[in-house]
């Protein structure tokens, strides 16, 4: 079986021409033999976007920039920059990275979060971010909780952080300038829905992880998601107790790191 080539495939999306909407039919079965559809369009283009568009029935419906569960907010950057640049990187440029880009991605996440997950699992316990900090512009060195209400980071004195190389187990990652810990409250979501709710919450946590990464490669960043922080050091240095406080996933991200390129090989065809 041939290996999809998923670069050449993102190159022939990207380049296709433009759609003036974009269809999706939702159809529910009234019997063995009869199904009823429903047709909503969106708008492809931004400008288009802004306006109230209308359904085949006429009935009004919101836009993508409007608050409307069950439709992702448009990324705060460029997605074909992040669409093109969307690998796991693990090595950093050593200049900090601009903090409100980080603040950005992580708004972006979390109202994507807001938008698709609370409406379908209302309630889920929602996850939360810790974001351990080292090379941030404009954001003092140390552990902060994203507070998405605030869209900011908020920092919390009473943690004393060892180096972050202590906190992993590969040592790349704790060279990033900032590491963000997705966690969330298991207990309640297996109280609330069994044992399913273990595999719920995951996935819940693993999508705001990779939104946040997605923005930040939209916004010019670099970063790759992970594991997270080692189990011990979480538990010491974070709370990170695996119930109330349980680890889903982390992400690191920082500035990308500029590869040189090596000196072309001198011509030795002329050699005798």
């Amino acid at each position: 079986m041939p290996l999809i080539d998923t670069a050449r495939l993102t190159e022939e999306l990207l380049a296709a021409p433009p759609t003036t909407s974009a269809t999706v039919t939702a159809s529910a079965s009234a019997s063995a033999s009869a199904t009823t559809s429903t047709t909503v369009t969106a708008p492809a283009t931004a400008s288009a976007t802004r306006a109230a568009s209308r359904s085949a029935t006429g009935t009004a419906i919101a836009t993508a920039h409007d608050f409307r569960p069950g439709a992702a907010p448009p990324l705060p950057g460029d997605p074909v920059h992040a669409l093109r640049r969307r690998t796991a990187q693990r090595h950093w440029a050593p200049e900090p990275l601009d903090g409100d880009v980080l603040v950005q991605a992580l708004g972006y996440a979390f109202e994507q979060d807001e938008r698709l997950w609370r409406p379908a699992f209302p309630t889920l316990p929602a996850p939360s971010a810790t974001v351990l900090v080292q090379r941030l512009l404009g954001v003092p060195d140390g552990c902060h909780r994203y507070a998405p209400g605030a869209r900011r980071l908020e920092p919390e004195p009473h943690v004393v952080l060892p180096p972050l190389a202590d906190l992993v187990l590969q040592l790349e990652f704790g060279d990033a300038p900032a590491l963000v810990v997705v966690h969330g409250d298991l207990a309640t979501a297996a109280e609330r829905h069994g044992a399913g709710g273990h595999r719920l919450l995951l996935a819940r946590g693993a999508a705001l992880a990779h939104a946040t990464w997605l923005a930040a490669l939209s916004l010019g960043a670099a970063g790759s998601v992970f594991a997270g922080v080692l189990g011990a050091a979480g538990r010491t240095h974070l709370g990170i107790d695996g119930s109330g406080r349980a680890q889903l996933i982390g992400l690191a991200l920082g500035s990308p790191h500029r590869v040189r390129s090596a000196p072309a090989p001198a011509d030795r065809t002329g050699e005798r």
